[in-house]
């Protein structure tokens, strides 16, 4: 009895080592969920939204502030409200996998969560390339029905990238702009 660990340093332990792994984890999971299941070989650039990586850090920070909790104290309220809170983090844990957007050669696709949103390149009527020196550039893409939406470059988009977003832009006649942005 006297050497082994007691639930209360059992839980300290377990946060400790979440909270160590917490900037790998949110880091790396939706990258690489994002690269393996939604990877294909029309993929131009495929970007994975800053909420995902949000929603992660929330749902395993949410997990450790209740072992936190419960190392101070257990009764059936803690453990409900623990049940509760580790339900609700794997449900957004699982949500912050899902979203990613994909500049295709065919087409573009914004997926949020359950909803798809997707644009065929010959409905782009005009794509602007905004870009600062020594700063990510922004693109600004408007269908042929006056939609609107925009596209911020990541460190994902290299010269192959623009270049291919260029030529394709070009090939099916929307008009390519490339410009400073004015300060």
């Amino acid at each position: 009895m006297l050497n082994e660990i007691s639930p209360k340093a059992k839980l300290f332990i377990i946060a400790i080592v979440l909270l160590l792994l917490l900037p790998f984890i949110v880091f790396l999971l939706p990258h690489t969920i994002s690269q393996t299941f939604y990877f294909s070989k029309d993929n131009i650039v495929l970007i994975t939204p800053t909420s995902n990586f949000t929603m992660l850090f929330l749902a395993i920070t949410f997990i450790i502030l209740t072992l936190i909790m419960l190392g101070f104290k257990r009764n059936k309220y803690t453990y409900l409200i623990t049940i509760i809170v580790i339900v609700s983090s794997l449900v957004l844990g699982y949500f912050s996998l899902l979203s990613y957007t994909a500049i295709q050669k065919t087409q573009m696709v914004f997926k949020e969560f359950h909803h798809q949103t997707t644009y065929e390149w010959q409905d782009i009527k005009e794509v602007i390339y905004e870009y600062e020196a020594d700063a990510a550039g922004t693109y600004y893409f408007q269908t042929k029905n006056n939609e609107k939406f925009v596209i911020k470059e990541n460190g994902q988009f290299g010269l192959d990238e623009k270049s291919a977003i260029y030529t394709i832009a070009n090939d099916n006649g929307a008009t390519f702009i490339e410009r400073e942005k004015v300060k």
